[in-house]
């Protein structure tokens, strides 16, 4: 018994550090996107917004079929907040 439940909590353990490194790694990409805009880069900035909003929705996916809520809870308010933040940089860079 003692060994099924300290299998249990290494798998949700793995699980919560797979939706972490995935979020961790939207917010990477989102700093970079940031980064871009403000420095009026001539590369395209479209990019890096994308590619966190994949990270996120991919950690939303892994946190739904992993079963964690509390994790679904945070990414759906990381995909919220990124959305938000994005669609302000992209009009603040299409203003200015």
């Amino acid at each position: 018994m003692g060994i099924e439940t300290t299998g249990f909590f290494i798998a949700v353990g793995a699980k919560w550090k797979l939706v972490g490194g995935l979020l961790l790694t939207s917010g990477v990409l989102l700093l970079s996107g940031h980064q871009d805009v403000t420095l009026r880069a001539g590369m395209p900035v479209a990019f890096p917004f994308f590619m966190a909003i994949v990270f996120v929705v991919a950690a939303l996916i892994t946190a739904i079929g992993a079963q964690l809520w509390g994790a679904v809870v945070v990414c759906a308010v990381a995909l919220c907040l990124e959305s938000w933040l994005i669609r302000r940089l992209w009009e603040r860079r299409s203003s200015g």
